[in-house]
């Protein structure tokens, strides 16, 4: 439970971090700056709108990856808040941050299943 704690907070962390770029993604699809909007700047408003959407794709790949106990209700509990808003705010642009989820979790279950691949079950004999 501790490590899932910790895990919690460092996608909080990395979340603050990398929503920039998550931010300038979504502008991207969906213009999210006009001059009306409470006189913020318009690296503000792509900050504050990239953060739900680094947290909807670094819950699932990082949970995934490093998680321990039950990892996909854990995850689900925790997205759950981030899609409810997303479902009030827009039901037009929910598919986004699903579509989002769907693709950090299918990449972490990649990545999982490549490096259990690679990890060798029984070591190689050597003979002396």
């Amino acid at each position: 439970m501790r490590k899932n704690i910790l895990l919690f907070v460092f996608v909080l962390v990395l979340g603050l971090a990398t929503a920039p770029y998550f931010g300038a993604f979504y502008n991207n699809i969906i213009s999210q700056y006009d001059n009306s909007f409470l006189g913020l700047s318009k690296e503000t408003v792509i900050f504050v709108a990239g953060i739900p959407f680094s947290y909807m794709f670094l819950i699932p790949f990082v949970f995934e990856l490093f998680g321990s106990g039950n990892r996909n209700k854990l995850i689900l509990w925790l997205l759950a808040p981030v899609l409810l808003f997303y479902l009030y705010d827009s039901i037009k642009l929910s598919y986004i941050p699903i579509l989002t989820a769907i693709i950090a979790f299918a990449l972490a279950k990649l990545i999982r299943l490549t490096v259990s691949k690679l990890r060798h079950s029984n070591p190689p004999m050597v003979i002396k």
